[in-house]
C-alpha cells in the first residue's frame, strides 16, 4: 500500500497528563553561532534559565524539510505523501482535542510551503495570521504585537498554544535603524551588483544586525509570558527552520548543502518546573514533537509517531 500508516498506535494520555500552554518561535535561516550574549542578549539570558541544546541540527536546510521535522519528528522526505494526504501531525491533532486555543503567526506563507496543508491541515483559517506584504522585519514586528494581544485576550480557562515563523534573518536580512550593531554593513542588496568575493563580509553584518532585532522582538514575546504569570505554565520551544551559510564551504544561504552552517541551528526549550541545563550532545528537529508529547503526558514510545527521542528522557541516541 502507498498509504501511510501514521501513527503506528493511537495515542495514549496517562494519568499525569497535563495542559500545559505552548508557545513555539521559530526564526527563518537562524544559525547556531547566533545564539550569543553581544548579538541577542535576551535570547540568551532566557536560554541560561531554560534547557539550552548547543549542538543541534535541523530535518533539512531549507524551510519546508526544517519546519516538518520539527512538528513531525520525522525526516524531511516524508513531506510528499503527508501533504498528497493533507496529514497532519498528531501533536497538532493532540491539542485540537484537548480544546486548546490556538493562534498561529507568519511574517511569510502559510501557503508556500503548504503549511496549511500538512503542519497546520486542520487548524481553521481564521487562527492562520499572515502579516501585511512587507519586509520581514516589518512583518515580525505587527505579528510580536497581534500575538500578544491575542495572548491577552484569550479564554483564560483553556490552554493555549502560539506559534510565530519570523522573517528578519531571511536574506536580505532586513533590519530597523535601532538594531545595528555591525558596521560596516551592505547598505544596498541588490543582488544583481552582488560581489560576493568582495562582499561577503559586510552581508554577514546585515545579518548579524536583523539578529539582534530579531532578538528583541522575541523578547518582548519573553517578558510578556513572565510579566503575566504565563511561563509557569507555559512550554517555550526556540529555534530556527534551517541555518545559514556565508561561504565557510563555498556558499551563500541555505539549501545548497549539508554544511553545518546550514542545518545547525540554535534550540532552547523552556519547560515549567524543570531546572536550567546546557546540552552538548547532538539532538535534532526529530526530537521536538517527542519531547512535547511526553511534557503532555504522552506514554506512548516516540517510535509510535516519530524518528526522534523525548530530550529529558533517557540517552537515546
Amino acid at each position: 500500500s502507498n498509504a501511510l500508516s501514521y501513527p503506528l498506535q493511537p495515542l495514549r494520555a496517562g494519568a499525569a497528563a497535563r495542559d500545559l500552554n505552548i508557545v513555539v518561535l521559530v526564526v527563518e535561516s537562524w544559525r547556531a553561532d547566533m545564539l550569543d550574549p553581544e548579538i541577542m542578549p535576551k535570547l540568551s539570558a532566557f536560554a541560561a534559565r531554560s534547557a539550552n541544546f548547543r549542538d543541534h541540527f535541523s530535518g533539512g536546510n531549507g524551510t519546508r524539510m526544517g519546519m516538518f521535522s520539527i512538528f513531525y519528528g520525522l525526516p524531511g522526505s516524508y513531506w510528499f505523501p503527508f501533504l498528497a494526504e493533507r496529514r497532519s501531525p498528531v501533536l497538532m491533532d493532540l491539542l485540537q482535542q484537548r480544546n486548546y486555543q490556538i493562534e498561529l503567526y507568519t511574517s511569510a506563507r502559510f501557503t508556500y510551503p503548504e503549511f496549511d496543508h500538512t503542519l497546520f491541515a486542520h487548524v481553521p483559517t481564521a487562527q492562520m495570521h499572515e502579516a501585511p506584504e512587507a519586509e520581514g522585519w516589518k512583518g515580525d514586528r505587527v505579528n510580536v504585537a497581534q500575538m500578544l494581544k491575542g495572548i491577552d485576550a484569550r479564554d483564560p480557562t483553556r490552554p493555549f498554544m502560539g506559534f510565530m515563523f519570523f522573517e528578519s534573518p531571511h536574506a536580505r536580512y532586513g533590519f530597523p535603524d535601532d538594531a545595528i550593531i555591525r558596521r560596516p554593513y551592505l547598505e544596498d542588496m541588490d543582488y544583481a551588483e552582488l560581489n560576493l568575493d568582495r562582499d561577503i563580509e559586510l552581508i554577514r553584518n546585515r545579518y548579524i544586525n536583523s539578529c539582534h532585532h530579531l532578538d528583541q522582538q522575541i523578547g518582548y514575546v519573553l517578558d510578556h509570558l513572565e510579566q503575566t504569570g504565563l511561563l509557569d505554565s507555559t512550554i517555550v520551544v526556540v529555534t530556527g527552520d534551517h541555518g545559514e551559510e556565508f561561504m565557510e564551504h563555498g556558499r551563500w544561504g541555505h539549501n545548497s548543502a549539508f554544511t553545518d552552517e546550514q542545518v545547525r541551528t540554535p534550540l532552547v526549550i523552556h519547560v515549567p518546573g524543570r531546572q536550567p541545563s546546557v546540552i552538548d550532545t547532538m539532538s535534532s528537529h526529530l526530537d521536538i514533537a517527542p519531547t512535547l508529547l511526553t511534557a503532555l503526558g504522552i506514554e506512548n514510545p516516540p517510535g509510535d509517531y516519530s524518528l526522534g527521542f523525548d530530550l529529558f528522557g533517557p540517552p537515546s541516541r
